[in-house]
């Protein structure tokens, strides 16, 4: 992806300068290329590799509580690139003992959130509910409360466990985004030379120090 055809015109909400950060030689091809690849615009039509339309449902329904993007310059669509780091196995590498593995653990984890949602809610999905009630869900699953779900797959410890994974995946996939990046002018990534052989290294590391190289925020700029 030397070229990254369409990449700038996505990032076109931000200042020029965290584009053009990406591009400069502080940042080593290798990371410019992985970055530009998470920059690349979610498909709309996306499909779930690992999961039932229901499944899908479900997750999506969950992200949007833990990590809300109203308002967002560029909504990122965790639910899909949770699914695809399902389908080509690109997770952390561990899992808890009391679970299985991450596929099947999502698969699992997400029948028993409709399971548990149906069995207090009419019959009703987790993705059918109000957000308030989504909370509810999440909270109790979050504190290992126990529930009573006919057929749900995970017990109430083992819920417990595998939402824990799914925030810690999804934070992982929404501030490793550059636009997430640009928002929070993080600059870290300006740490490489142009064949990223050497670390480049900062100078001014005080607070509220910048390298003249490094973005300014939306917030610093509107100040």
């Amino acid at each position: 992806m030397a070229d990254a055809p369409g990449i700038d015109s996505h990032l076109t909400f931000l200042d020029a300068d965290y584009p053009a950060l990406i591009r400069s030689d502080r940042v080593s091809e290798q990371l410019r290329r992985e970055l530009l690849d998470r920059a690349r615009p979610d498909d709309p039509d996306y499909r779930p590799q690992t999961m039932t339309a229901a499944q899908f449902a479900a997750l999506r329904a969950l992200v949007d509580r833990v990590i809300p993007q109203d308002g967002a310059p560029v909504r990122i669509d965790l639910a899909a690139r949770l699914d695809r780091m399902m389908a080509t196995s690109e997770g952390n590498g561990w899992r808890y003992e009391a679970l299985p593995t991450d596929p099947e653990a999502y698969n699992r984890g997400l029948d028993t959130l409709n399971a548990v949602a149906g069995a207090g809610h009419a019959g009703r999905t987790f993705a059918e509910l109000s957000g308030a009630e989504r909370d509810r869900i999440l909270e109790a699953a979050a504190a290992e409360e126990p529930f009573d779900a006919p057929g749900a797959p995970f017990d109430a410890a083992q819920l417990a466990l595998w939402f824990e994974e799914v925030r810690s995946d999804a934070a992982r996939l929404y501030v490793a985004h550059p636009a997430t990046m640009a928002r929070l002018g993080y600059s870290g990534i300006a740490n490489g030379g142009a064949a990223g052989a050497a670390f480049a290294g900062f100078e001014r590391i005080g607070l509220g120090e910048r390298e003249p190289f490094e973005p300014a925020t939306k917030a610093e700029t509107a100040a």
